[in-house]
């Protein structure tokens, strides 16, 4: 069992005694203290993005804030620029690093035969020793930068960093470097941020004095979330309060903390990491990035506080599982042996329908149903191709911008067989690029139907 899985016991309580009370039809009968608890809820709804490291749960959160037109400060701004660095620098660095480590030489592609680039190789080479050697020399301006890093204080010289940017150049303008970044899925990434090449292309416009980020440069940037951060949007005179809760191993047992009065939770997948490992800093071992999420959904959609919250999965990252499937490189079969035998590996929509099913068959198996026979469930791409999932009836819904899996669960836990009362839950899914401003303004335009008529159907039970 996960170490996640482990921290969530400390949240679990003992189902409370419910008295059965007189329903009053007259509105005039309810009591203040309700009608004050049910304008409470109309007013303010709770969403918990949930979900593994480097799934996009902070860049959801900022896109959300440009959306809906909140700017950012001048301190802000400040803070992101540093960040933005430094996500340049220590991109640089890990991509070095994984040069040596595949073995690529300067100036090569990986390809067997090619011919090296000897115009690019040298100036890399001489770059890198020299960034290498700066690295050295700033052991402690490191250690300092990471302090003011994490308390938000601005952490880098605009005059530091130009100095290294013609470094940056010379490193990323040789092929064995852009090759080791497209490789870099047969190595530990947790320390890599894939906004590497987005920043490295822009290098000109960032290495600049003055350089103000751009809303897309703060999209893009990345620094691990290690508390519990909030964002009030404000739709149709109804409050959306999104919280964010950090998603390494370490930061999960703050998760329980935020579990009282969810309305929706948003759980976030990197759909790209499945071929992609991370080290688990407590146990010591390596472990699948996209199984080390399903472990964690499963743990939280059976949780007895998420009984009535409504359940939405963004697929991230579809940008970069597109690109991967494209390159027919790394194939899914190879990290899920389960994917299926009559399935093509490199087709999109084959991959898409596996992960949609992957996570929907995690949620609690034991089901009340009036039928025997699986209802199939339509590929993420409306093609005319079903799979089935056993032990289960699943009804798949068409919505504006994806469909949602209704199933039908026991509707809470620690009960027995016998006392468990069948009841519908819906689970919506959507594939998504967080750093894609259109695709999220749509996906949050369908994400507010599903949450505002959830809670509308919360209150007429309440």
């Amino acid at each position: 069992m996960s170490s996640m899985l482990l921290s969530l016991n400390c949240c679990k309580q003992t189902k409370p005694h419910r008295e059965n009370h007189k329903i009053e039809t007259s509105a005039g009968n309810s009591s203040p203290k309700k009608k004050s608890r049910r304008e409470s809820r109309r007013s303010v709804q709770k969403i918990l993005l949930l979900g593994t490291g480097e799934s996009g749960k902070s860049t959801f959160l900022k896109q959300m804030r440009i959306i809906t037109g909140k700017s950012f400060s001048s301190e802000e701004l400040q803070i992101f620029k540093c960040i933005i660095y430094d996500n340049i620098y220590k991109g640089v660095l890990f991509l070095l690093q994984a040069r040596g480590t595949l073995g690529l030489p300067w100036g090569t592609c990986g390809i067997p035969g090619s011919p090296p680039s000897l115009s690019t190789a040298a100036a890399a080479e001489s770059a890198a020793e020299r960034l290498e050697d700066h690295f050295r020399r700033t052991r402690s301006q490191r250690r300092e930068r990471a302090l003011k890093m994490s308390s938000d204080q601005p952490a880098w010289s605009e005059e530091e960093f130009l100095a290294l940017a013609p470094l940056f150049h010379a490193i990323w303008a040789d092929p064995s470097i852009r090759t080791a970044f497209d490789q870099r899925s047969l190595l530990i990434t947790e320390d890599f941020s894939e906004n590497t090449r987005y920043y490295l292309n822009r290098l000109n416009q960032i290495a600049i004095p003055n350089y103000v980020p751009t809303n897309e440069d703060i999209v893009w940037s990345r620094r691990p979330t290690d508390s519990i951060i909030e964002e009030d949007i404000q739709v149709h005179g109804t409050s959306l309060l999104f919280i964010d809760v950090g998603g390494q191993t370490k930061e999960r047992r703050k998760w329980c903390q935020t579990f009282k009065d969810v309305n929706s939770i948003l759980f976030l997948v990197g759909s790209s990491h499945y071929d992609e490992l991370y080290l688990d800093r407590v146990t010591g071992e390596y472990r699948n990035k996209l199984r080390e999420a399903m472990t964690v959904f499963e743990g939280l959609i059976n949780f007895e506080s998420f009984r009535r919250a409504s359940v939405i999965i963004f697929f991230n990252k579809s940008d970069l599982l597109k690109e991967k499937i494209e390159a027919r490189c790394s194939g899914i079969r190879a990290h899920f042996s389960e994917f299926p035998e009559n399935a093509d590996e490199f087709n999109l929509v084959a991959v898409q329908n596996f992960l949609v099913e992957s996570f929907a068959s995690l949620v609690d198996p034991i089901v009340y149903s009036s039928t025997t026979e699986p209802t199939p469930v339509s590929s993420p791409m409306n093609q005319n191709r079903f799979s089935w999932f056993q032990r289960r009836s699943v009804e798949v819904q068409q919505t504006s911008m994806g469909r949602s899996a209704s199933l039908n669960m026991n509707c809470s836990r620690g009960t027995t067989l016998r006392d468990r009362v069948p009841r519908k839950r819906t689970i919506y899914r959507h594939f998504t690029t967080a750093v894609d401003k259109k695709n999220i303004q749509m996906v949050f335009d369908a994400m507010q139907d599903t949450i505002l008529q959830n809670n509308l159907r919360r209150l007429m039970l309440s």
